[in-house]
């Protein structure tokens, strides 16, 4: 039985390993070199997934079937520059790690737990939401569309050397 539900501190390990199986799966599926996530699983990822979540305004939504997790979305306070300042943009959402298990694309279950980050974070106070995603991932380009998300025109390089571009949407 599929359910939705809000992610506590005890679910970062699976965290990691669902986001860092879905990434391995895109770069693998379109011929990209894997070394961009190769080190994802390990304890500094964790960390990483620890302190996002730790967040006053952090939550993640997580999807399961029959207790497996099969999808996952993280929002965060939105920080200035990108997230290089410490300041917050005071009703701004940043959504991110939106990620769905290999096995399970095209089901509908990213649209399952980005529909419930952004209602989740409009009744948490925040009035706009934003994410990047790779220029090279069509199909979270198509997803984000359909669900309102506009893409700003704004691109950039990710710490792994791949483009991506700024979606925005209000909430």
């Amino acid at each position: 039985m599929l359910t939705t539900r809000i992610a506590n501190m005890a679910d970062v390990a699976v965290v990691v390993r669902l986001w860092t199986a879905a990434n391995i799966a895109r770069q693998a599926a379109l011929g990209l070199p894997l070394g961009a996530v190769a080190g994802a699983g390990s304890a500094e990822a964790e960390q990483q997934v620890r302190r996002r979540l730790a967040g006053p305004a952090s939550f993640a939504v997580l999807a399961e079937d029959d207790g497996e997790l099969v999808a996952l979305a993280l929002v965060l306070q939105a920080l200035a520059q990108d997230g290089a300042s410490g300041d917050p943009l005071p009703g701004l959402a940043h959504v991110s790690m939106v990620a769905v298990h290999p096995d399970r694309w095209g089901q509908g279950l990213g649209a399952l737990v980005v529909g419930q980050a952004q209602l989740k974070a409009r009744e948490r106070g925040f009035s706009q939401a934003q994410l990047w995603t790779h220029a090279t991932n069509g199909r979270a380009q198509r997803l984000y569309e359909r669900l309102g998300w506009t893409a700003s025109g704004r691109t950039k390089i990710d710490d792994h050397g791949e483009r991506i571009l700024h979606y925005v949407r209000e909430l």
